[in-house]
Protein backbone atom coordinates (compact mmCIF):
# COMPACT_ATOMS: atom_id res chain seq x y z
CA UNK A 1 0.00 0.00 0.00
CA UNK A 2 1.23 3.29 -1.11
CA UNK A 3 0.27 6.37 1.03
CA UNK A 4 2.30 8.84 -0.16
CA UNK A 5 5.73 10.80 -1.08
CA UNK A 6 7.51 12.17 0.72
CA UNK A 7 10.46 15.69 0.41
CA UNK A 8 12.94 13.18 1.42
CA UNK A 9 14.99 10.43 -0.57
CA UNK A 10 15.15 8.61 2.62
CA UNK A 11 13.96 7.93 6.13
CA UNK A 12 12.02 5.64 8.08
CA UNK A 13 8.34 5.77 9.79
CA UNK A 14 6.77 3.08 12.27
CA UNK A 15 4.08 2.30 14.72
CA UNK A 16 4.58 1.25 18.38
CA UNK A 17 3.73 -2.63 18.54
CA UNK A 18 3.12 -2.24 22.38
CA UNK A 19 0.66 -0.27 22.09
CA UNK A 20 -3.28 -0.41 20.36
CA UNK A 21 -3.47 3.16 19.06
CA UNK A 22 -3.26 4.39 15.35
CA UNK A 23 -0.64 6.36 16.24
CA UNK A 24 2.46 6.71 13.54
CA UNK A 25 5.84 7.99 14.10
CA UNK A 26 7.99 9.89 11.66
CA UNK A 27 11.40 10.93 10.86
CA UNK A 28 13.23 11.84 6.99
CA UNK A 29 16.73 11.59 7.03
CA UNK A 30 19.44 14.18 6.26
CA UNK A 31 22.77 13.93 7.05
CA UNK A 32 24.13 15.59 10.08
CA UNK A 33 20.38 17.55 10.97
CA UNK A 34 18.11 14.68 11.88
CA UNK A 35 17.19 15.79 15.48
CA UNK A 36 13.04 15.70 15.09
CA UNK A 37 10.34 12.82 15.22
CA UNK A 38 7.10 13.76 14.18
CA UNK A 39 3.94 11.63 15.80
CA UNK A 40 0.58 11.69 13.74
CA UNK A 41 -2.53 10.22 15.45
CA UNK A 42 -3.90 8.03 12.52
CA UNK A 43 -3.37 7.43 9.06
CA UNK A 44 -5.58 9.45 7.57
CA UNK A 45 -3.63 12.35 9.41
CA UNK A 46 -0.30 10.92 7.91
CA UNK A 47 -1.17 11.02 4.29
CA UNK A 48 -2.81 14.48 4.78
CA UNK A 49 0.16 15.77 6.82
CA UNK A 50 -1.28 16.64 9.75
CA UNK A 51 1.05 16.10 12.44
CA UNK A 52 -0.06 15.76 15.91
CA UNK A 53 3.01 16.86 17.81
CA UNK A 54 6.84 16.94 16.92
CA UNK A 55 9.82 15.74 19.37
CA UNK A 56 12.55 17.73 19.69
CA UNK A 57 15.69 15.19 20.13
CA UNK A 58 18.33 15.19 22.82
CA UNK A 59 21.11 14.44 20.29
CA UNK A 60 21.18 14.52 16.31
CA UNK A 61 20.33 10.59 14.90
CA UNK A 62 22.31 8.34 12.49
CA UNK A 63 20.72 6.55 10.04
CA UNK A 64 16.99 5.34 9.32
CA UNK A 65 17.28 2.52 11.85
CA UNK A 66 14.97 4.29 14.78
CA UNK A 67 11.83 2.36 16.37
CA UNK A 68 9.58 3.43 19.00
CA UNK A 69 8.50 0.24 21.49
CA UNK A 70 6.11 0.52 24.77
CA UNK A 71 6.21 4.48 24.75
CA UNK A 72 10.02 4.80 24.12
CA UNK A 73 11.93 5.98 20.96
CA UNK A 74 15.40 4.31 20.14
CA UNK A 75 17.81 5.67 18.13
CA UNK A 76 21.40 5.75 17.05
CA UNK A 77 22.87 9.03 18.80
CA UNK A 78 24.89 10.49 15.58
CA UNK A 79 28.92 9.70 15.03
CA UNK A 80 28.66 6.82 17.91
CA UNK A 81 27.34 2.95 18.50
CA UNK A 82 25.27 4.67 21.15
CA UNK A 83 21.54 3.49 21.39
CA UNK A 84 19.49 6.45 23.01
CA UNK A 85 16.61 5.95 24.46
CA UNK A 86 13.97 8.91 24.76
CA UNK A 87 10.67 9.00 26.69
CA UNK A 88 7.82 9.94 24.06
CA UNK A 89 5.62 10.79 27.30
CA UNK A 90 7.83 13.11 29.42
CA UNK A 91 10.13 14.00 26.38
CA UNK A 92 13.05 13.53 28.37
CA UNK A 93 15.88 10.57 27.54
CA UNK A 94 15.75 7.87 29.74
CA UNK A 95 18.88 5.78 28.57
CA UNK A 96 21.89 5.32 26.41
CA UNK A 97 23.55 2.22 26.02
CA UNK A 98 27.23 1.58 24.06
CA UNK A 99 26.87 -1.33 21.19
CA UNK A 100 30.13 -3.22 21.68
CA UNK A 101 31.94 -3.16 18.90
CA UNK A 102 29.37 -1.86 16.56
CA UNK A 103 30.79 -0.29 13.69
CA UNK A 104 29.27 3.70 13.10
CA UNK A 105 28.87 6.54 10.91
CA UNK A 106 29.21 5.07 7.96
CA UNK A 107 32.11 2.23 8.61
CA UNK A 108 28.97 -0.73 7.86
CA UNK A 109 26.26 1.05 6.61
CA UNK A 110 23.52 -0.69 4.56
CA UNK A 111 24.39 -0.29 0.67
CA UNK A 112 22.53 3.13 -0.11
CA UNK A 113 24.90 4.48 2.93
CA UNK A 114 23.58 7.36 5.09
CA UNK A 115 24.80 6.38 8.53
CA UNK A 116 22.78 3.00 8.40
CA UNK A 117 25.57 1.46 10.16
CA UNK A 118 22.78 0.79 13.47
CA UNK A 119 19.58 -0.29 12.61
CA UNK A 120 16.86 -1.44 15.16
CA UNK A 121 14.52 -3.56 15.10
CA UNK A 122 11.09 -5.32 17.16
CA UNK A 123 9.10 -8.37 16.65
CA UNK A 124 7.59 -10.74 18.85
CA UNK A 125 10.35 -11.51 20.82
CA UNK A 126 11.52 -7.87 21.56
CA UNK A 127 13.96 -5.09 20.45
CA UNK A 128 16.69 -5.99 18.51
CA UNK A 129 20.00 -4.23 16.87
CA UNK A 130 21.27 -5.13 13.49
CA UNK A 131 25.06 -3.83 12.84
CA UNK A 132 28.28 -5.26 12.23
CA UNK A 133 31.55 -5.05 14.03
CA UNK A 134 35.56 -5.45 12.47
CA UNK A 135 35.68 -9.07 14.69
CA UNK A 136 33.03 -10.27 12.41
CA UNK A 137 34.62 -8.68 9.26
CA UNK A 138 32.16 -6.32 8.52
CA UNK A 139 29.47 -9.25 8.67
CA UNK A 140 26.12 -8.48 9.96
CA UNK A 141 26.00 -8.86 13.88
CA UNK A 142 22.73 -9.20 15.97
CA UNK A 143 21.98 -8.48 19.91
CA UNK A 144 19.13 -8.61 21.63
CA UNK A 145 18.47 -5.46 23.80
CA UNK A 146 16.52 -5.60 26.86
CA UNK A 147 14.05 -2.09 26.61
CA UNK A 148 14.13 -1.00 29.71
CA UNK A 149 17.90 -2.19 31.56
CA UNK A 150 19.11 -1.43 27.70
CA UNK A 151 21.38 -4.78 28.30
CA UNK A 152 22.40 -6.96 25.87
CA UNK A 153 20.73 -9.85 26.30
CA UNK A 154 22.27 -11.99 23.53
CA UNK A 155 24.66 -11.70 20.38
CA UNK A 156 24.59 -13.54 17.13
CA UNK A 157 27.41 -13.34 14.17
CA UNK A 158 26.17 -13.97 11.14
CA UNK A 159 27.77 -14.39 7.44
CA UNK A 160 26.19 -11.35 5.54
CA UNK A 161 28.50 -8.78 4.59
CA UNK A 162 26.36 -5.67 5.80
CA UNK A 163 27.71 -3.20 3.09
CA UNK A 164 26.30 -5.68 0.84
CA UNK A 165 22.24 -5.81 2.14
CA UNK A 166 19.91 -2.94 1.68
CA UNK A 167 18.45 -3.87 4.74
CA UNK A 168 17.02 -6.01 7.10
CA UNK A 169 14.17 -6.68 9.60
CA UNK A 170 13.44 -9.41 12.25
CA UNK A 171 10.45 -12.14 12.54
CA UNK A 172 10.04 -14.76 15.74
CA UNK A 173 13.99 -13.79 16.16
CA UNK A 174 14.67 -14.44 12.88
CA UNK A 175 16.75 -11.94 10.61
CA UNK A 176 15.87 -11.67 7.31
CA UNK A 177 18.04 -9.54 4.66
CA UNK A 178 16.62 -7.73 1.59
CA UNK A 179 19.19 -7.37 -1.63
CA UNK A 180 17.99 -4.85 -3.62
CA UNK A 181 19.25 -2.69 -6.93
CA UNK A 182 19.62 1.06 -6.61
CA UNK A 183 18.81 3.07 -9.44
CA UNK A 184 22.07 3.55 -11.17
CA UNK A 185 22.85 0.01 -10.94
CA UNK A 186 21.77 -1.88 -14.19
CA UNK A 187 24.24 -4.04 -14.03
CA UNK A 188 23.02 -5.99 -11.37
CA UNK A 189 20.54 -8.52 -12.85
CA UNK A 190 20.50 -10.16 -9.28
CA UNK A 191 17.17 -8.29 -8.52
CA UNK A 192 15.32 -6.95 -5.35
CA UNK A 193 14.81 -10.42 -2.68
CA UNK A 194 15.27 -11.90 0.43
CA UNK A 195 18.50 -13.44 0.18
CA UNK A 196 19.43 -14.52 3.39
CA UNK A 197 17.86 -15.72 6.93
CA UNK A 198 19.57 -16.15 10.51
CA UNK A 199 17.72 -18.04 13.19
CA UNK A 200 18.68 -16.88 16.60
CA UNK A 201 16.76 -19.50 18.45
CA UNK A 202 18.76 -22.39 16.52
CA UNK A 203 22.24 -20.37 15.48
CA UNK A 204 21.72 -20.90 12.26
CA UNK A 205 21.86 -19.15 8.91
CA UNK A 206 20.47 -20.08 5.26
CA UNK A 207 19.87 -18.90 1.70
CA UNK A 208 17.04 -17.89 0.29
CA UNK A 209 15.57 -16.57 -2.81
CA UNK A 210 12.10 -14.54 -2.08
CA UNK A 211 10.99 -11.77 -4.67
CA UNK A 212 11.01 -8.20 -2.53
CA UNK A 213 9.20 -5.16 -4.28
CA UNK A 214 11.09 -2.51 -5.20
CA UNK A 215 9.12 -0.13 -7.10
CA UNK A 216 11.82 2.82 -6.59
CA UNK A 217 14.79 1.31 -6.50
CA UNK A 218 16.05 2.98 -3.80
CA UNK A 219 14.91 1.17 -0.12
CA UNK A 220 16.10 3.06 2.81
CA UNK A 221 14.24 1.55 5.45
CA UNK A 222 12.58 -1.78 5.75
CA UNK A 223 10.73 -2.50 9.37
CA UNK A 224 8.68 -5.32 10.89
CA UNK A 225 5.68 -4.58 12.85
CA UNK A 226 4.49 -7.55 15.56
CA UNK A 227 1.08 -6.28 15.87
CA UNK A 228 -0.07 -5.45 12.73
CA UNK A 229 2.50 -7.94 11.05
CA UNK A 230 3.39 -5.21 7.91
CA UNK A 231 6.39 -4.27 6.65
CA UNK A 232 7.04 -0.33 6.84
CA UNK A 233 9.34 0.62 3.72
CA UNK A 234 10.90 3.91 3.13
CA UNK A 235 11.55 3.72 -0.60
CA UNK A 236 13.29 7.12 -2.87
CA UNK A 237 11.14 9.18 -1.33
CA UNK A 238 7.76 6.89 -1.15
CA UNK A 239 6.37 5.48 2.14
CA UNK A 240 4.64 2.01 2.16
CA UNK A 241 3.87 -0.61 3.41
CA UNK A 242 3.77 -4.50 2.51
CA UNK A 243 1.75 -7.38 3.80
CA UNK A 244 3.71 -10.73 4.25
CA UNK A 245 3.11 -14.01 2.90
CA UNK A 246 3.97 -16.06 5.95
CA UNK A 247 3.47 -19.24 4.24
CA UNK A 248 6.88 -17.88 1.54
CA UNK A 249 8.80 -16.76 4.58
CA UNK A 250 8.08 -20.09 6.58
CA UNK A 251 11.27 -20.84 8.58
CA UNK A 252 13.28 -23.22 6.34
CA UNK A 253 15.84 -24.15 8.99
Amino acid sequence: EHLFESDHQSGAWCKDPLQASDKIYYMPWTPYRTDTLTEYSSKEDFIAGRPTTTYKLPHRVDGTGFVVYDGALFFNKERTRNIVKFDLRTRIKSGEAIIASANYHDTSPYRWGGKSDIDLAVDENGLWVIYATEQNNGRIVISQLNPYTLRVEGTWDTAYDKRSASNAFMICGILYVVKSVYEDDDSEATGNKIDYIYNTELSKDGYLDIPFPNSYQYIAAVDYNPRDNLLYVWNNYHVVKYSLDFGVLDNRL
